[in-house]
């Protein structure tokens, strides 16, 4: 704030936008942090104020601070700014981040401030991070004059002596002061973007005996992360990683027909990305073919191929595209929508040729196959490594309502993820064939 304050006094910025998650958090800051500060300085902040008494928005000379919660459209269209502040970057949206730097698109300092409690790894302000040099505050050992690193080491950098608990050097397992110490770049060839990562661990105002009692016994590891030691962390079975997805790959390559019946899954994208694959009779599926294509009459040709009984394809963002497809195979091929209201069973409708599902829960089950190991993959080779990439970028995430204060899990994109929505709707396909051979059967 100080800093917002300052540029706006005397870097000549004509606009500052401060943008939080809620409108509710706009509020709660401005009255218990913006408004102190201009009350306690009356000889400095508070002759710099103009006539403003909006919790949303304060003149600091010539220019404009703007408070804005980041679910506002039309707070976000309508500012002009020099400077962007984004208070916990990991609970915005990112249409709203992207928005919000279009209002800079003119400015000629163009300065981006992020600030975040990290969640999950490669997602918001870790990713941010990751793309700047990347500053440690690095411990000065007083008796050997070697720099430890706490978030690097730990737990291992807390060390217990009779009734206390130390943090120690790496080298000779002195005792080290917090304060002593200077800011450290990993990655010091960047120059135009400058990170800095805080953590508990180099704090005067917390006991380093109470951090490792909460470590170790705990059962909220990714919180304790993230708001003790300031790391992104997620729980093993709630993100696939690149390695366990390989492991699934069998002795065949990719197919370019098969007689089927099979079952194709297809997103949308600048292009097509395609998974076609059929009932095993000892696993839930087998993935026999993987593509990406360029033209929707391509996917012709593989539903004749091979022999495709149910095709899900993603309705959004070409709907008419997607729909004249369905048209040519009707019956065969279904648009699919997620819906967070659907729960339970996918909703087929085969008048509309329209599949509907509760997004989370259709992603539970595709990911649970890969856990589980009930699937099998065409041998490795490079656009399996890719559909493994894509899948490894996806992750649940814990979302809470700021005003219900109501949980739900999300998966939340962590890169290209193409071939992970074109599995799992492969996944929707197939189970809807499994069951209707089960019924048949019957």
């Amino acid at each position: 704030m100080l800093r917002a304050i300052y540029g706006a006094r005397y870097r000549g910025f004509k606009g500052v936008l401060y943008l939080f998650p809620t409108h509710t958090d706009v509020i709660d800051f401005s009255k218990g942090r913006v408004t102190p500060l201009i009350e306690q300085n009356p000889d400095s902040i508070g002759k710099w104020i103009r006539d403003t008494d909006a919790s949303n928005i304060k003149q600091i000379w010539n220019a404009f601070i703007y408070f804005r919660g980041m679910t506002s459209r039309v707070g976000l269209k309508s500012v002009p700014i020099d400077n962007l502040i984004l208070d916990e970057t990991d609970e915005a949206p990112q249409n709203a981040i992207d928005m919000a730097m279009e209002r800079m698109a003119h400015s000629e300092f163009k300065e981006v401030l992020k600030l975040s409690n990290p969640t999950l790894p490669d997602y918001g302000i870790d990713k941010a991070f990751q793309e700047t040099d990347q500053r440690y505050w690095l411990l000065k050992c007083p008796a050997c004059n070697s720099y430890t690193c706490l978030e690097d080491l730990f737990p291992d950098c807390l060390v217990e002596v009779n009734d206390r608990v130390i943090r120690a050097c790496q080298k000779c397992k002195g005792e080290l002061n917090p304060s002593v110490g200077e800011w450290v770049a990993k990655r010091s060839s960047i120059t135009d973007k400058r990170g800095y990562h805080y953590s508990q661990l180099f704090s005067h105002f917390v006991d380093p005996r109470d951090i490792l009692h909460q470590f170790r016994t705990t059962s909220n590891l990714q919180d304790f992360w993230n708001l003790k030691v300031g790391n992104a962390y997620i729980e093993a079975e709630n993100r696939l990683s690149i390695e366990e997805v390989l492991s699934l790959c069998g002795t065949e390559g990719i197919l370019s027909q098969d007689r089927g019946p099979c079952t194709m899954g297809v997103d949308q994208g600048k292009d097509l990305h395609v998974v076609i694959g059929k009932h095993h009779p000892q696993k839930a599926g087998q993935i026999v073919h993987l593509g990406i294509y360029e033209a929707w009459e391509e996917l012709d040709r593989l539903m004749k191929n091979f022999s495709v009984s149910r095709c899900v394809v993603d309705a959004l963002p070409e709907t008419r595209n997607a729909r004249a497809f369905a048209e040519r195979h009707r019956g065969k091929v279904f648009l699919n929508y997620y819906s967070i209201h659907q729960k339970g069973s996918y909703a087929w409708n085969e008048k509309t040729l329209i599949v509907s599902c509760n997004r989370t829960e259709s992603l539970d089950a595709s990911h649970k196959e890969i856990m589980d190991q009930n699937l099998i993959l065409p041998k490795n080779c490079e656009i399996v490594q890719e559909f493994a990439l894509h899948l490894h970028n996806v992750a649940k995430k814990l979302e809470e309502n700021e005003e219900t204060g109501s949980k739900r899990y999300v998966y939340v994109k962590l890169g290209d993820d193409h071939f992970r929505h074109a599995f799992n709707y492969e996944a929707m396909a197939r189970q809807y064939a499994a069951n209707s051979l089960f019924a048949d059967i019957l």
